[in-house]
């Protein structure tokens, strides 16, 4: 299985196999940084670190993951992508978002300006393919969107609602560059994580709907979508209305895709 193949697997549960963030130095009220361990089957196969910078409601995210190669399972690879906003009372409302990442000898590079939640610049390399198949990105997808690295940090009404439904319950509507799909989460109950607020966190369960620019006869997609095994923890970040992924599932047919915290840090 390829490293980009395995990307958009994990994105449907709102983290990218892109996410390890190393803020860049700059003035910072608080900042958050979280290590995972990502395996497959059992079998560990790559890190990523997530670090987020907050000053007011402003924030800087940056994400990096690394993977290894398995065989045919999963190729080599790395990536990093950066996001920069506000948070709003319901979501993230980003201004910028870039993603370098490579495996083997692909690379893949976005780079996206937005205002107001509208995209007003993006470019993609290499540029989709044309094909049949594939759904046309239209101008009303660019619209009202949030980036994969913003998406991880889900606001709540306040800090009481980061532990229960309202931490879910929601669809996020992401643009990634090239496609445009929802995840809607929706809450199942309170668990158990060691990293979570008191030890608890919100599971979601998640569902992957694509909606532009994804070829609507490709099985990866087909699988995705009717998938039910997705499912996100969140915890609250500090005292923050704000929660963040510390545990991701995915159940697919060749083994089950886990993202765990090993660390989570608010400071």
């Amino acid at each position: 299985m390829s490293f980009s193949r395995l990307s958009a697997a994990l994105a449907a549960t709102a983290l990218l196999l892109m996410p390890a963030l190393s803020s860049r130095a700059e003035a910072q009220d608080h900042s958050l940084t979280a290590s995972y361990a990502v395996t497959v089957a059992g079998l560990r196969i790559g890190t990523g670190w997530l670090s987020v910078a907050f000053r007011g409601d402003g924030y800087a995210a940056t994400v990096r993951a690394q993977t290894t190669s398995v065989g045919r399972l999963v190729s080599a690879g790395q990536g990093e992508a950066t996001a920069r906003g506000r948070l709003r009372s319901t979501r993230p409302v980003p201004v910028s978002y870039d993603l370098s990442a490579s495996e083997e000898d692909k690379t893949n590079v976005v780079e996206m300006q937005l205002s107001g939640g509208n995209i007003t610049r993006v470019t993609a390399e290499p540029p989709l393919t044309p094909h049949p198949h594939r759904v046309a990105v239209e101008r009303q997808h660019r619209r009202g969107i949030v980036d994969p690295v913003s998406a991880l940090l889900i606001p709540v009404p306040n800090a009481e609602a980061a532990n229960g439904p309202a931490a879910c319950n929601r669809a996020l509507p992401i643009f990634d560059g090239r496609q445009r799909y929802d995840i809607e989460l929706t809450f199942v109950r309170m668990d158990r994580h060691p990293l979570g607020q008191g030890g608890q966190a919100v599971v979601c369960r998640a569902r992957y709907v694509p909606i532009a620019g994804h070829r609507s006869s490709r099985r990866v997609n087909q699988e995705l979508s009717r998938n039910q095994d997705l499912f996100v923890w969140l915890a609250q970040v500090g005292d923050r209305p704000l929660v963040a992924p510390v545990r991701m599932e995915v159940g697919l047919n060749f083994g089950r895709v886990i993202i765990d915290a090993r660390s989570f840090e608010y400071r």
